[in-house]
């Protein structure tokens, strides 16, 4: 699953020093109703007026703050996924070797979406529901840093032989698949206890690549 997003045209940057305490506090604010609201409703249906409703803002406040609906729902995703790419990427540096490397990106995985399970649903609600100016649904843009760091590691893996070698697409796809079922149960309910996955997944990918879970 991808882990960053374009920033939305016309929106400022989600660190933009001159915003002011109650500014960050109403988008933060914002972001979390549209979460809610997606998962309660809906893309199509999450409307400015539901978001605001779930917030307590009337819609034409909301105006100030995001330029229009998508706007805000695109700023969920990208900060949904920029928090599971620094989840990752903060489990994976105190480690040097390839296997060492995976079971931390995996584990992490799972940990995050099992902890930020509802923005993680939303966010790939989003992402599956959402339409570039093209057509073309946003999940289906590709992007080559999202995978950048899983295919680092894999491809450093099958180099020093401790992962079979096979197209690094295809290890790629095959562990974004394993690891992206958490997302699949936890939309199917929100409440489901992601302990037994997370306890099989990384040993299960890990002899799946030849590298066994020592």
């Amino acid at each position: 699953m991808r882990s960053e997003t374009p920033a939305s045209p016309g929106d400022p940057p989600a660190e933009t020093p001159s915003r002011s305490f109650i500014e960050t506090a109403r988008r933060r604010q914002l972001i979390d109703a549209a979460v809610a609201t997606v998962n309660e409703v809906g893309y199509h249906r999450a409307s400015l007026a539901e978001i605001g409703k779930r917030a307590g803002i009337v819609k034409s406040a909301i105006g100030y703050y995001f330029s229009s609906k998508e706007a805000l729902l695109l700023e969920l995703v990208q900060e949904a996924f920029t928090a599971l790419g620094e989840s990752v990427l903060g489990a994976v540096s105190g480690h040097e070797q390839a296997t060492a490397r995976l079971r931390a990106y995996a584990e992490a995985y799972l940990a995050h979406v099992d902890a930020h399970r509802h923005a993680i649903a939303a966010a790939v609600e989003i992402v599956v529901s959402h339409r570039t100016a093209d057509g073309t649904p946003l999940y289906l843009v590709e992007n080559e840093e999202d995978t950048a760091l899983l295919r680092s590691i894999l491809t450093a893996g099958m180099e020093q032989g401790s992962f079979l070698r096979m197209p690094i697409k295809v290890a790629t796809g095959f562990v974004e698949s394993v690891l992206d079922h958490a997302i699949t149960v936890v939309q199917r309910d929100p409440r489901a206890d992601l302990g037994d996955l997370r306890a099989h997944a990384v040993p299960f990918v890990l002899r799946s690549l030849g590298a066994g879970d020592e």
